[in-house]
């Protein structure tokens, strides 16, 4: 049946219906359903005029007006991508601290926008922002290689850290292989302190122990605060003897652990920043070559390290509540690594007046467009760099 057919049957049908009692009614639905394919209760609804024939609702929906209009979303929307897409809590924690930036660039917004968006929930948030979600990619390849020659020098962590406060690092590293582990390429460097979540990242051209040892000595010199306990996985960039007389062999003694084989989870910390601070940043695309490496390289050391720490909220798992077959993750408020340090007795006052100093030069959205431009320079050399110089 044509649609213009079914309109004028819908037509007569809805006047028929107006004219019958309640066996009238019945019989009707059923020969309206029989010829235009309906199910009972919307045929229901267009015999009464409750809907439209053919559309929509004859009627207004209910429900009470929208309080959040395409202002309001631009101004949330512009904060959140340059943020790094972050969930709608942590967007929540730093809203205010962005909003101020963002007016230096855009001008001083209307006071009731300006209170509308700082009033706005995490949920509120989230689903604002539901239509400028981007899709993402799929995970790329695990370069870790077993080192077996210290194995039994440096022991598994078995026991959790009592961390009251920063020093106790978790590393790992990312290859930037692309599809094949062959040849030698680039390779990012994640070091992570339990307690605050600072988040410091090197790159190096080959995994070699020697340069991986530079690297690491190179985070130790920018961390704010010493080092007391430092724990890898078993990869063999990791696991040589130059990082055992780095560590061991020093008038303090550092704590070098490992974690168990295949078992991501022992270091869930730092495996989750080369996530949110090397893969989200240059993907899984092949990098080669000493000079891509110290683009890299001077990228982490400056822009990127400073977005992250600076700006960027995270939140700490806390513990897991099991109810039955229900499991409930609980984790503390969103806080900036700088937020989480700046609250421990224990950090150096030198230092934290060195990083409020800096603070106040740093504009999240100057430090993204510097991130943007040196990007498109690495990403340029990303396949066969060395073929792209011949040229």
């Amino acid at each position: 049946m044509s649609a213009r057919s079914r309109r004028e049957v819908l037509e007569q049908a809805r006047w028929r219906y107006a004219k019958r009692g309640k066996e009238g009614r019945s019989r009707l639905l059923d020969e309206v359903c029989a010829l235009c394919g309906y199910e009972r209760k919307y045929a229901s609804k267009i015999l009464c005029g409750k809907r439209a024939i053919g559309g929509s609702s004859g009627r207004r929906r209910g429900g009470s007006q929208a309080v959040y209009g395409s202002a309001e979303r631009e101004v949330i929307k512009a904060i959140w991508l340059t943020a790094e897409q972050p969930c709608g809590k942590r967007l929540k924690a730093v809203l205010g601290i962005w909003l101020s930036y963002y007016e230096k660039r855009k001008g001083r917004l209307p006071r009731a926008l300006r209170s509308k968006v700082l009033a706005a929930s995490a949920a509120t948030l989230d689903r604002l922002l539901v239509p400028c979600r981007v899709a993402l990619g799929s995970r790329g390849r695990c370069g870790t290689r077993p080192g077996t020659l210290l194995r039994s020098q440096i022991p598994i962590r078995t026991e959790h850290w009592e961390v009251s406060g920063p020093g106790f690092i978790e590393a790992d590293t990312v290859a930037h292989c692309g599809e094949s582990m062959a040849g030698e390429f680039c390779w990012s460097i994640t070091a992570t302190d339990v307690h605050t979540q600072w988040t410091e990242t090197r790159a190096v051209p080959n995994r070699g122990q020697a340069a991986v040892g530079e690297r690491i000595a190179q985070i130790e010199a920018s961390l704010p605060f010493p080092i007391l306990g430092f724990d890898t996985d078993n990869g063999g960039e990791f696991l040589n003897w130059h990082l055992v007389h780095y560590f061991v062999k020093r008038p303090r003694p550092v704590g070098f652990t490992r974690s168990r084989a295949y078992r991501k989870n022992d270091n869930a910390r730092v495996e989750q920043k080369n996530w949110t601070h090397v893969r989200q940043l240059v993907g899984y695309g092949r990098l080669e070559g000493a000079h891509v490496a110290e683009l890299l390289d001077d990228l982490y050391r400056q822009e990127w390290g400073w977005f992250r720490n600076f700006f960027c909220p995270v939140m700490k798992h806390l513990r897991t509540e099991i109810k039955g077959s229900r499991k409930r993750r609980i984790y503390d408020l969103p806080a900036t690594p700088f937020m989480r340090l700046k609250a421990c007795s224990q950090v150096d006052p030198a230092q934290m007046a060195r990083l409020e100093k800096l603070l106040t030069v740093l504009d999240p959205f100057e430090l993204k467009e510097k991130i943007e431009k040196k990007l498109r320079v690495i990403l340029r050399r990303e396949v066969r760099p060395s073929l792209h110089e011949a040229a």
